[in-house]
């Protein structure tokens, strides 16, 4: 199923929050984070010329976040970028005064960051990122899964030291039961998806994501004229679409959605 916007001249309807939180200078303090990252690597772009030549096209390039943070997915720079932030905007309200990414393993913020409890729902890679993140700080992480995650990545979560907790039904549920038993127990949710009152954090994981796109547009030699990309939830869609608008204006590329006809999140 592809899905792109085909109207001629459409423009970017970024909100100030929104345009702020993705654009260039977000994206660069992004990376300024990652710098911190003892596993931290750009991922590569791959060139496909024989594909791209079959295809007809001038060019075609692949970007692999598979080695991403030494967690396979994109999704490793937003829920743990998310904890980051998180813990240091705790550390500066409790201390009194701005803390930065470089004071992360300073004791006075690691004595903060463990009284602090991050939870989310996932199917697998996001729980795995907001984990490391919590680990990375030293806080607590607790993970929720619905019964169709397997042990496998229920495994793959808990190596990070997280408390896995399983919930009937469907991903849905295991999103409203994590909303449930944070707010009942004052922990904080790092969820990729939003509702309503709920909007700062997602974003926040978004953010994290516009690492993915910088480093490509720094990659390639020409702005590409075509971009594709999973939504998943969101959250990967908009993030990368939001930055291209702001950094690339009216010379933007077509941005196209492809996803399984069949998935029920996008």
């Amino acid at each position: 199923m592809f899905l792109t916007n085909n109207h001629p001249d459409y423009r970017a309807q970024l909100d100030p929050v929104d345009a702020e939180t993705l654009g260039i200078a977000a994206a660069r303090e992004v990376e300024r984070f990652l710098g911190h990252r003892d596993n931290h690597a750009e991922t590569p772009l791959h060139s496909v010329p024989g594909l791209a030549a079959e295809l007809g096209l001038a060019s075609l390039h692949i970007k692999d976040e598979g080695q991403r943070l030494g967690l396979g997915s994109f999704k490793a720079l937003g829920g743990s970028y998310a904890v980051i932030r998180l813990v240091l905007e705790e550390a500066s309200r409790r201390l009194g005064r701005t803390v930065d990414v470089g004071e992360l393993h300073d004791a006075a913020v690691k004595a903060i960051a463990a009284t602090m409890t991050f939870a989310c729902a996932t199917d697998g890679n996001h729980g795995r990122s907001v984990a490391q993140g919590a680990a990375l700080v030293g806080a607590r992480s607790v993970i929720f899964v619905h019964g169709g995650v397997s042990d496998r990545r229920v495994a793959a979560i808990a190596r990070f030291g997280a408390e896995m907790v399983r919930v009937e039904g469907t991903y849905d549920d295991s999103v409203i039961e994590a909303a449930r038993v944070a707010n009942e127990k004052g922990w904080t949710i790092v969820s990729d998806t939003s509702w309503p009152g709920y909007e700062r954090i997602p974003l926040l994981v978004m953010q994290g994501y516009t690492a993915i796109v910088h480093e490509a547009l720094r990659q390639l030699a020409d702005p590409p004229t075509h971009v594709f990309v999973q939504a998943g939830v969101g959250g990967v869609a908009a993030a990368i679409a939001g930055y291209l608008a702001l950094a690339l204006g009216d010379n933007r590329p077509r941005f196209v959605v492809v996803e399984p006809a069949r998935a029920a999140c996008l």
